[in-house]
């Protein structure tokens, strides 16, 4: 199914009609999502305490600010992601609400491995790398456990979303 239709979504049986209707709102376009990661990082820096515990975000689920550099023009980008803790390390998913092509972020840290992660007041150099087969069967269903509707948008697309383990390498 190519998720570029947004219209053709089909309701999963655990969300609502409300909830649902919600999902598709705040994923109509691609505009949307990135508008709403960039008001979200704002309000994060401007506010940082207890978001890493799901406190002050609109979602109410453990969010960090994840710092890239981008590919093409080198610059410090920050997105706001949810997150799994692993250990010292965390896990973050590339799903971007099963759209058919990679998040920037993604491709960023294909690219660059280096990172620095935001967990509340706390920042952190780290490096990034894919999770394998392996870990990715291990970790998948915590990932639904954190955020159900990730399964739902893996059925909407054929990628295959990245997940991604962070681990810190020292303060930034």
């Amino acid at each position: 199914m190519s998720s570029t239709n947004r219209e053709s979504m089909v309701k999963p049986d655990f969300m609502s009609e409300q909830e649902f209707q919600w999902v598709k709102d705040a994923t109509e376009s691609l505009e949307r999502i990135r508008g709403d990661a960039r008001a979200d990082a704002a309000a994060y820096q401007a506010n940082p305490g207890g978001w890493s515990e799901g406190r002050n975000s609109r979602s109410g689920m453990p969010t960090l600010l994840l710092t890239t550099l981008g590919r093409k023009s080198g610059e410090k980008r920050t997105t706001p992601l949810l997150f799994l803790h692993e250990g010292w390390r965390v896990i973050v998913i590339g799903s971007l609400a099963g759209y058919d092509n990679h998040p920037f972020w993604y491709l960023n840290l294909q690219a660059n491995p280096k990172c620095w992660i935001q967990l509340d007041d706390l920042v952190m150099e780290g490096v990034a790398r894919e999770a394998t087969d392996a870990e990715r069967e291990t970790h998948w269903p915590r990932v639904k456990a954190l955020f159900p509707a990730y399964d739902y948008f893996q059925t909407t697309t054929d990628r295959k979303f990245g997940l991604v383990f962070i681990t810190p390498t020292g303060p930034a």
